[in-house]
């Protein structure tokens, strides 16, 4: 069994936790707690192939700056809209 990590960005319009499984998810910005449920699951090829593998896992480590900027690219174009809701749930198909 591969161990998953996880790495949060917080920015001006969202958190965005990515994992390395292939997902991240989206919160309000600010701090969160444990058992809070995201506002929008997305996968990774959202954030773009630059790190994305062909298994649909991060390809990049999560330190990497590639990532960050990705990161940091949809959440300026996307992170506010997700947050509210305008996305749905994302790759969950109910939020519970």
């Amino acid at each position: 069994m591969a161990l998953v990590a996880r790495r949060t960005f917080p920015t001006a319009d969202a958190l965005i936790v990515v994992s390395t499984d292939g997902y991240f998810d989206v919160f309000p910005p600010g701090s969160r707690s444990a058992n809070d449920k995201p506002n929008y699951r997305g996968v990774l090829a959202e954030l773009g192939p630059s790190v994305r593998g062909q298994d649909d896992r991060l390809s990049v480590r999560p330190a990497s700056p590639a990532l960050e900027a990705a990161v940091s690219a949809w959440s300026r174009d996307h992170g506010a809209a997700a947050v509210r809701g305008e996305f749905g749930w994302g790759r969950n198909a109910s939020k519970g």
